[in-house]
Order: structure tokens, then C-alpha cells, then sequence
């Protein structure tokens, strides 16, 4: 039976000699098994999933990846647990918490592609999250020079958990990380890093049983957007007059945020708006001054 523990990232190093093993490996499995269809991601991105399922299979003991597997998951537990293996990669490391430029840390996210979750094709009980850190060039299998190949397992939850909690983001919906923003190209569904379960060990996976598959189904996660996001959107609701200040009240304290949190747009352009108001008389140089409190304008400087 698996005892909860909070998630952190187990971290194991690809670029040693075992390790390049591992990514010659995956890089052979998929020049002859890569697949095709709509959201299955490009040879680097399925690329990055067989490696990811490649080094769990390698720490488990467990037989190498087969080209007839089932297709929904990619372990199957003694149990019966049927295990999915999720992976995303990029030249960054794993981060549970990311600082931006307002000092507010902001939480790390998983995605899945919403029309894989929602294929009752995919048969799966549980996902398997991870992340892969690469070098800039990532091409399997890389080089045995190469010393930016890292594995992050993250941890656990039940499919049925991620489709009842997970927020759906269609195509060209914004997202932040870090100090950008982007839109996602795909169907998206996020879901936080901080409502999965961790493990000690990753011989943690083998004692999931059905009991626990069950307890995860059942369980209430925290919220699937950062707490700064959470902020923004009580600000708008508050606007709109739906939520009143002393829901923001609640969600402040509930969070535990006490600094200004910066919005999407820059200050130059609330500024624009703000002197647009002073300007036609809407606007008094009081209310003018509490802006400049909580946001900065900024001046052109030579280059």
C-alpha cells in the first residue's frame, strides 16, 4: 500500500554512462515506433516520453518497452495499477516554485493534451508525472559530452482526479511562466504539481494498489492555478461585481499574499488609462498617487 507523502521531485542524472545508455535506448525504440495522429506530439516530444518510461522501466527492474504495448498506458503494476507516463521536456530545470519580477513565487505546473485524457482508447488508472531537462541541442540519444540530461519524477494521480480537477484551456488560451506569457497551441488541461502524491523512493510506484487508486479518486486537491493568477481573477470578479472586497479579503489571507501582485499588461498602459481619466476630470491627483504605490511607470532609456 503507498503511504502519501507531499510531492518533491526525485531527481536522476542521465548524463553518465548509464545514463547515455538509457538515451541511446529510447532513441532506438523510437526511430522505429514513432506514431502519428492528431496531438501525439513530434518525434522529440514522444522522444522525451520513452526516455522518461525508459529510465522508470531501468529503476524498477522492470522489462524493456515492447512496440506491442498497449496503447492507453505503459506499466502495469502487479497490482493491476495501469500506469501512464507523462513527460514534458525543455532546457530549463524543474522548479516547484517560480520567482518573478513582482518577488511572488509562483507554482509549478503538469499538462496533458485534453483530447488524449478524454480518448476512452487511452485506458489508464494514474499518471505518472515527470520532467526532462535537457541541453539546447536535445536530440536523442545527444552526446556523451553533453551534461544537461536530467530526469525529474514528480509524482502521482488518478486520472479520474486530473479530468474532475484540472482546468481545461482551449487553443491560444494565455498561460505564465515565469516572467513570460505564451498560449498554448493545443487543447491543454493544467494540472499543479503541489496536488500530486510524492514518493520517498521511486519503488514507491509498486505499492499502489487499488485502495489507493480509490483514495486518490476521492480526494479534494487544492486549487489548479497559481495563487497569483487566483489574486488576478478576484480582482477582475470584484470589478465585475461578483465577488465583493472582502471575498478578496479571504483569498489574500487564504493564500497568504501581502505584495502587489503585477498584472498581464504593463503599468505604462494602466498609467495611459489613469492619466486618460485625470485629464478629462474622472480622475483626482489623490487617487492619481495611490497608482504610483503600487505600480511603477517606466521612461524610455537610450539603448
Amino acid at each position: 500500500m503507498y503511504e502519501y507523502i507531499e510531492p518533491h521531485p526525485i531527481i536522476i542524472n542521465l548524463s553518465d554512462k548509464e545514463g547515455f545508455k538509457l538515451r541511446e535506448k529510447a532513441s532506438r525504440f523510437i526511430e522505429s515506433n514513432l506514431t502519428k495522429g492528431a496531438e501525439k506530439g513530434n518525434k522529440e516530444e514522444q522522444g522525451f516520453g520513452i526516455l522518461a518510461e525508459t529510465v522508470i522501466r531501468d529503476q524498477l527492474k522492470l522489462p524493456d518497452k515492447q512496440s506491442e504495448d498497449p496503447l492507453g498506458f505503459d506499466i502495469l503494476l502487479e497490482s493491476g495499477i495501469k500506469v501512464d507516463v507523462k513527460c514534458r521536456g525543455g532546457s530549463l530545470p524543474f522548479k516547484e516554485m517560480y520567482l518573478s519580477s513582482d518577488g511572488i513565487a509562483r507554482e509549478a505546473k503538469h499538462n496533458f493534451f485534453a483530447r488524449q485524457l478524454y480518448d476512452d482508447r487511452l485506458d489508464t488508472d494514474i499518471y505518472l508525472m515527470t520532467h526532462l531537462e535537457t541541453p539546447s541541442v536535445r536530440s536523442l540519444p545527444g552526446t556523451t559530452r553533453q551534461k544537461k540530461w536530467k530526469l525529474y519524477i514528480c509524482g502521482w494521480v488518478s486520472k479520474t482526479r486530473v479530468i474532475r480537477e484540472g482546468v481545461f484551456l482551449p487553443r491560444g488560451s494565455l498561460t505564465e511562466q515565469g516572467n513570460t506569457w505564451f498560449t498554448y497551441r493545443g487543447q491543454e488541461i493544467e494540472f499543479y504539481n503541489k496536488n500530486l502524491n510524492g514518493f520517498k523512493i521511486i519503488s514507491d510506484l509498486l505499492k499502489i494498489d487499488s485502495k489507493d487508486l480509490q483514495e486518490d479518486e476521492s480526494k479534494e486537491g487544492d486549487l489548479n492555478i497559481t495563487s497569483v493568477d487566483a489574486l488576478r481573477i478576484a480582482y477582475d470578479l470584484v470589478g465585475r461585481g461578483i465577488l465583493t472586497n472582502s471575498h478578496l479579503d479571504y483569498i489574500k489571507t487564504a493564500l497568504g499574499i501581502t505584495e502587489n501582485v503585477k498584472s498581464i499588461l504593463h503599468p505604462n498602459q494602466y498609467y495611459h488609462l489613469l492619466e486618460w481619466l485625470f485629464d478629462t476630470g474622472q480622475l483626482t491627483s489623490n487617487e492619481l498617487e495611490k497608482a504610483e504605490k503600487i505600480m511603477k511607470k517606466e521612461k524610455f532609456e537610450k539603448i
